[in-house]
């Protein structure tokens, strides 16, 4: 609504801090439940001078609830600490958020990481926040592998990223042999 400009920025907000408790009220609720199996450990976090927390936060909820290990890094992550925590936490996957342009700008940083060590085949980047869906490009534009159209798309994303990391590896090593 606020796109369409049928809605204020400041009811937008309101909105999403009632929805932003009203989800952290049910993820307390949550009881056990199933356990699925391990999918791996997903790295979260808004970028760099980002403090939209409600989009990364629904993320976080969908991968749970599709066996992700998530660890939620909160606001205002530097690129080398996102980095940091996949490597020393085994992760198989980066997902960062970012809400605005120039914000999202800010994710060139997170691949420059992964190439200047060499794991840019490794660890996919996926990205999201609204501004990629208002503006195609920019997925490649800030060096991401991939984005979601909505929080309920993550899980799909996050799993094809890392198939498709798997393979390149595979590849790789067969390569390596010959």
């Amino acid at each position: 609504m606020w796109v369409d400009g049928t809605i204020s920025l400041a009811q937008s907000y309101i909105a999403g801090k009632v929805a932003d408790t009203v989800l952290h009220a049910a993820l307390e609720a949550e009881g056990p439940g199933a356990a699925l199996p391990s999918r791996g450990i997903a790295v979260l976090g808004n970028i760099e001078d980002d403090f939209h927390a409600l989009g990364r936060k629904m993320v976080a909820s969908f991968l749970r609830l599709d066996g992700w290990e998530v660890m939620d890094l909160g606001n205002d992550v530097s690129p080398s600490a996102f980095v940091d925590a996949a490597v020393d936490g085994g992760a198989r996957i980066i997902g960062v958020s970012a809400m605005m342009l120039s914000t999202a700008l800010n994710i060139r940083g997170v691949r420059e990481e992964l190439d200047r060590r060499n794991l840019s085949d490794r660890i996919p980047l996926a990205v999201g926040g609204a501004v990629f869906n208002m503006r195609p490009g920019l997925v490649e534009e800030v060096g991401g592998d991939g984005t979601a159209s909505s929080a309920m798309d993550a899980p799909a994303l996050f799993r094809s990223l890392c198939t498709k990391a798997g393979e390149e590896i595979l590849r790789g090593m067969v390569g390596t042999r010959a």
